[in-house]
C-alpha cells in the first residue's frame, strides 16, 4: 500500500516557481529595454517562438488542479501572441467572459487585467480584425504592444481607427510601441496623432510616425525610436524629430544600405535634431556598406552594429575593421561598439586571423570597447575559441551559444564558455570526428 504524503508549500513559493517556469527573457518591462536595439522584425523572430512555448507551459499549469489554477491564471495571458486570425475570436471570447465575471472568482481581477504584452501578426486581406478591438479594450495595463497587420482592404481603415482608439484605453501604461502599419488615410493619421499625444510614459517607438502629435508643450518619457529606412517617409520623420528629437538619447536605424542616399539624410537629421543622443544602432545590409561617408556620426558613446544580408566573409570583415579604425580616429566620444546580432558574432571567426590581427594591432590603442552581443570582449571570445568552422548556407545560431550545423545536419559545433564540443548523432566528443577538418576562409 502506497502512502500519499502531502507537503504544504506556501503559495509564495509556487508563485515564484510559476514565474520562473513561464518567464521569457527580454519580453516584458523592464528587461525589454536591455534589447531595445533589436526592437522590430529581428527581435520578434527571436521572441515569438519563445512566447508560444511559454504559453503552452502556462496552459498546462492551470489545468493541473484548482489550487494551481488560482495561482497560475494571472500568468496565462500575461503576454498574448496572435499570429493567426482564428485566434482572435477565441481570445476575445475568453477575455470578455472573465471581464463579465464568468469563470472568475468573485472579487478577483479579470484575466485581461494581468496582460502586459500584446503581439499581433496578421497577414492577408481576408483576416477579420474586428474582434481585435474588443481584445485591446480588455487589456487596460498593456506595457508592450507590437502590431504588424499586413495587406488591408479599404473598409479595414475603420477597424484600424477603432484599434487605435482602443489602445488609448491603455495609454497610461504603454511603454513600448512597435507600430508596423502604414496608412495614408487622414482620419487614421489624426487618431494616430491623438494616441501618441496621450502616451506620456512611452519610452520606445518603432514604426511609421505621423507628422505631429501635440507633445511639444509638455515633458514626455520617449527616449528611443526605431526607424525602418525601407519606407520612404523621411519627411514625416524629419518633422517628428524636429519636435521631439531633443528628448531622444537613442536612435536605431534599420536596413541601412544608403539607397538613394537615405542614410545620409537620416544621419544629418539625427545630428541636427538630437543634441542629447548617446546611443546609435545601425542594422546594415552588409558591413561593406560602412563607407567613410556613412561613418560621419554624431558624438555618441555607444554604437551597435548588425547585418542581416549576404555576408562575404573576407570583404565584409575587411570593411568592418576598416570602419572601426576610422571611428577610432574620428569619434573620440565613442566608448562601446557592440555586435547586437548573435549571428554576426560568429562571422569574424571565419576570418579568424584577420580579425585577431586587427584587434591586436590596428585597434589595440582605441579608446572604445569592442564587444559581442552579450557584452564580452570580442578579442577574448575569438582567442578563447581559437579556430573556426566555415558556416554553410544553413548556419543556425542558438541563444545558448554560437553554433554551426553542416548542410547535412549531422555535425554541430557549439561553444560552452571557451570549450568547443562536437555532437555527432547522440555521441559527444571534445574533438572533431575523423574526416572532419575545421578551417577558415583564410586557409
Amino acid at each position: 500500500m502506497t502512502t500519499r504524503l502531502r507537503v504544504g508549500i506556501p503559495p509564495e513559493v509556487w508563485d515564484h516557481i510559476f514565474e520562473i517556469a513561464t518567464h521569457v527573457p527580454y519580453t516584458l518591462v523592464p528587461e525589454i529595454f536591455e534589447k531595445s536595439t533589436l526592437i522590430g522584425d529581428d527581435y520578434n523572430e527571436l521572441c515569438h517562438p519563445a512566447l508560444k512555448t511559454a504559453f503552452a507551459t502556462k496552459r498546462s499549469l492551470v489545468l493541473v488542479c484548482k489550487q494551481w489554477w488560482h495561482l497560475a491564471i494571472r500568468y496565462l495571458y500575461r503576454a498574448i501572441l496572435i499570429d493567426n486570425p482564428r485566434k482572435i475570436l477565441s481570445i476575445c471570447s475568453t477575455l470578455q467572459n472573465y471581464a463579465n465575471g464568468m469563470g472568475a472568482v468573485p472579487g478577483a481581477k479579470p484575466l485581461g487585467w494581468w496582460a502586459e504584452r500584446l503581439d499581433v501578426v496578421i497577414r492577408g486581406a481576408d483576416a477579420d480584425e474586428e474582434p481585435l478591438v474588443d481584445v485591446v479594450m480588455c487589456l487596460p495595463n498593456l506595457a508592450v504592444v507590437s502590431l504588424d497587420i499586413g495587406e488591408r482592404r479599404s473598409k479595414d481603415e475603420l477597424i484600424l481607427r477603432c484599434i487605435l482608439n482602443a489602445l488609448r484605453h491603455a495609454a497610461s501604461s504603454l511603454r513600448v510601441l512597435d507600430w508596423s502599419i502604414e496608412s495614408s488615410d487622414p482620419a487614421t493619421l489624426l487618431i494616430e496623432r491623438q494616441l501618441v499625444a496621450e502616451l506620456s510614459r512611452l519610452c520606445i517607438l518603432q514604426g511609421g510616425i505621423p507628422s505631429g502629435s501635440g507633445l511639444e508643450d509638455r515633458q514626455i518619457s520617449l527616449r528611443e525610436v526605431v526607424i525602418d529606412m525601407t519606407y520612404d517617409d523621411f519627411e514625416s520623420w524629419s518633422i517628428f524629430m524636429g519636435r521631439y528629437g531633443i528628448f531622444l538619447t537613442s536612435v536605431h536605424l534599420t536596413h541601412c544600405d544608403n539607397y538613394q542616399n537615405r542614410f545620409s539624410f537620416y544621419l544629418a537629421m539625427i545630428k541636427q535634431s538630437c543634441p542629447n543622443i548617446r546611443r546609435l544602432t545601425l542594422s546594415v545590409i552588409n558591413f561593406s556598406c560602412l563607407t567613410h561617408d556613412m561613418l560621419s556620426l554624431p558624438p555618441i558613446e555607444y554604437l551597435g552594429l548588425s547585418t542581416s544580408g549576404v555576408y562575404h566573409y573576407r570583404m565584409g570583415t575587411e570593411a568592418l575593421f576598416s570602419a572601426l579604425a576610422t571611428l577610432r580616429d574620428t569619434l573620440p566620444t565613442l566608448r562601446v561598439v557592440q555586435f547586437t546580432n548573435p549571428d554576426n558574432v560568429a562571422r569574424p571567426r571565419t576570418c579568424y586571423r584577420m580579425a585577431v590581427r586587427a584587434l591586436e594591432t590596428d585597434l589595440a590603442q582605441c579608446t572604445f570597447r569592442i564587444g559581442d552581443h552579450d557584452g564580452n570582449l570580442l578579442l577574448e571570445m575569438l582567442e578563447a575559441v581559437g579556430y573556426s568552422l566555415t558556416p554553410s548556407r544553413n548556419t543556425e545560431t542558438w541563444n545558448s551559444g554560437i553554433g554551426t550545423r553542416s548542410r547535412w545536419g549531422d555535425v554541430i559545433l557549439y561553444r560552452q564558455g571557451s570549450l568547443l564540443s562536437w555532437n555527432v548523432g547522440h555521441k559527444h566528443s571534445d574533438s572533431a570526428p575523423p574526416g572532419i577538418r575545421t578551417m577558415s576562409l583564410e586557409d
